[in-house]
């Protein structure tokens, strides 16, 4: 695992840093090397050095607006949630481990508290993987059941690359827009397929 990890790391930094030579440095914030730890059940790497492995997701995402009636979208969009919860949960355990005996407890009951949270970029990076993995099955749980409500291609077009948009860009927003459509636009499910019609 810890090889393989590395080989994708690899490749993702290298595409960052292309990414990064092409936007220029100027759009890029540095981050105190001092405030990186490194991630021990993730090859030893920091937030950093991981932050290219968000960039998988695009492949669900790719799948949904591209290919949503293809037979192994179903399966082949659950790769990159899937490997984002396994480098969420690895993440988190590394930090459990790690311990930090001068940190504050994390109080998730009060704004003040999740701030401090996301003060530290290792705990930004493992919860980017949080809301990315959730977008995408959200995205992914949107297709399927328009698919199963016989979604046009024009209206796939029309309204739910639309709505796929909005889940990217802004989760929640998109979620609602697709009730939306699902409720005004799209048939009910399995339309014309029950016994008797």
């Amino acid at each position: 695992l810890a090889q393989h990890l590395t080989f994708f790391v690899n490749i993702l930094k290298r595409t960052t840093v292309r990414l990064q030579a092409n936007l220029g440095e100027s759009t890029m914030t540095a981050i105190d090397d001092a405030s990186l730890k490194p991630l021990v059940l993730l090859g030893g790497y920091n937030a950093q050095e991981l932050w290219p492995t968000v960039n998988i997701v695009l492949l669900s995402w790719f799948l949904y607006v591209f290919c949503p009636k293809w037979k192994h979208t179903p399966a082949l969009s659950l790769v990159a949630p899937i490997l984002h919860a396994v480098i969420y949960t690895l993440g988190v355990i590394s930090l459990i481990m790690a311990g930090d005996d001068d940190a504050a407890e994390i109080d998730f009951s009060s704004l003040a508290g999740v701030v401090e949270m996301f003060k530290d970029p290792s705990g930004v990076f493992i919860g980017w993987h949080h809301y990315i993995v959730y977008d995408a099955l959200v995205a992914r749980w949107m297709i399927l059941d328009s698919q199963e409500r016989n979604i046009s291609n024009a209206m796939h077009v029309v309204a739910m690359i639309p709505c796929l948009f909005l889940s990217f860009v802004f989760g929640p927003t998109g979620y609602l827009a697709y009730l939306i459509v699902r409720t005004t636009l799209l048939l009910p499910k399995n339309y014309g397929n029950k016994k008797g019609e």
